[in-house]
């Protein structure tokens, strides 16, 4: 639901739809505006917070044998960029709303979440995010300056927990700021496709996140189609997001490249979403 769509609702009304939409969209990553309670704690006390961080990390290391503290970090600002990203990406594309997005305005209600895939139980870091009303910023998806306020946002957000990151793994802060655009860009991908409105998310994305300047902007991170037929010969078009950064996730035990890895050559890449597609399309 794009926000022209939307102008004869109140801003009241259309904040309030537009959170509840979210929650329904990302149930487990909620954007919420209730005020916080005990469990709840700001970004900026989080992330200052020496024991906290300790304990993140050790949680990242204890998912998969082999893992470093610089993938540790990798693994830690993939999930928290995940998190922020869930929640705050599709009130943008969406509605076109913009909250106060610095650590000490956003609160956070951690938990680990367990999945069980192929017969092993998996576990992740997730979060609801907590933003003031007040704060809250009224926009469209095409305007460049709502894209910049965005933006703007996102670094002064991450400041604090990639240098924080840093310090603790001394994983570079180039490479945390990569991973911090692809969780963005893969969102506004995603919430692109929830809002029918896949063309104008995706040039948003590419305009927020390729400023020039900005320590989210990288050379290798884009978009890109990947074409099979079908059982019936028909050609099936899929959008697929480049990774600008690496999470390094096939340092660990039993690890892999991910399926658009930017270690990987576009040949090879392209070969195994081929692939991944005609299992999916039944094709032989």
């Amino acid at each position: 639901m794009a926000v022209a769509k939307n102008t004869s609702l109140s801003r009241k009304a259309l904040v309030l739809h537009a959170f509840e939409t979210q929650a329904a969209y990302v149930p487990d990553m909620r954007a919420e505006l209730e005020p916080a309670g005990t469990d709840w704690i700001s970004a900026q006390t989080f992330f200052s917070d020496d024991e906290a961080m300790d304990e993140f990390l050790a949680f990242e290391q204890s998912r998969y044998a082999r893992t470093d503290l610089k993938t540790a970090g990798a693994f830690l600002i993939n999930d928290y960029a995940y998190i922020f990203a869930a929640t705050t990406v599709p009130l943008f594309v969406g509605f076109g709303l913009v909250p106060e997005l610095s650590p000490a305005s956003v609160a956070l209600s951690f938990y680990t979440k367990k999945q069980l895939h192929h017969g092993k139980i998996y576990r992740s870091r997730r979060a609801h995010m907590r933003f003031d009303e007040a704060g809250i910023r009224h926009g469209r998806l095409d305007d460049p300056a709502d894209g910049d306020l965005y933006r703007i946002g996102i670094e002064n957000h991450f400041c604090l927990v990639v240098d924080r990151v840093h310090a603790k793994t001394k994983l570079s802060r180039a490479a945390l700021w990569r991973l911090v655009g692809d969780a963005i860009a893969q969102l506004f991908l995603d919430a692109g496709l929830r809002f029918d409105a896949v063309e104008a998310a995706k040039a948003a994305a590419m305009r927020i996140l390729k400023t020039p300047g900005s320590p989210l902007a990288n050379r290798e991170l884009h978009y890109f189609d990947v074409t099979q037929c079908d059982r019936q010969g028909k050609a099936i078009r899929e959008t697929f997001r480049q990774r600008g950064g690496c999470c390094r996730f096939y340092l660990v035990e039993g690890g892999t490249c991910c399926s658009t890895c930017v270690l990987k050559s576009p040949q090879d890449r392209n070969e195994e979403l081929q692939l991944a597609m005609r299992q999916n399309l039944s094709v032989g």
